[in-house]
C-alpha cells in the first residue's frame, strides 16, 4: 500500500481537499469548522475501519477460488487441436 506513490498522493489530496472544505468552505459546503478533538475523532475511526479490514484479510477462507466476477478465467496459450 505506501510502495505506490500514486495512491499516497491521492490520500494525501483527499485528506487534503477534505479539511479545505470543512475549515474554509463552510458557507459553499454548509459544513462548520472542527474542533481538534473531533478531527482526532475522525481519524480515529477512521483508523478503526482500516483495522477491521486488515484483520478480515488474515481470516483464511477455504474453497475453490474464483474470478471476483464469477467467471472462469479463460485458458491462455497454445490450445490442441485448434489449426
Amino acid at each position: 500500500m505506501f510502495d505506490s506513490w500514486i495512491f499516497l498522493g491521492v490520500m494525501v489530496c483527499t485528506a487534503a481537499f477534505q479539511v479545505i472544505i470543512v475549515e474554509f468552505l463552510g458557507a459553499f459546503a454548509s459544513t462548520v469548522p472542527l474542533s481538534w478533538q473531533l478531527w482526532l475523532l475522525s481519524i480515529l475511526l477512521g483508523s478503526v475501519s482500516m483495522l477491521v479490514a486488515v484483520v478480515l484479510i488474515l481470516i483464511p477462507v477455504e474453497g475453490t477460488i474464483k474470478h471476483h466476477d464469477g467467471y472462469e478465467a479463460l485458458p491462455s496459450g497454445p490450445q490442441e487441436g485448434i489449426v
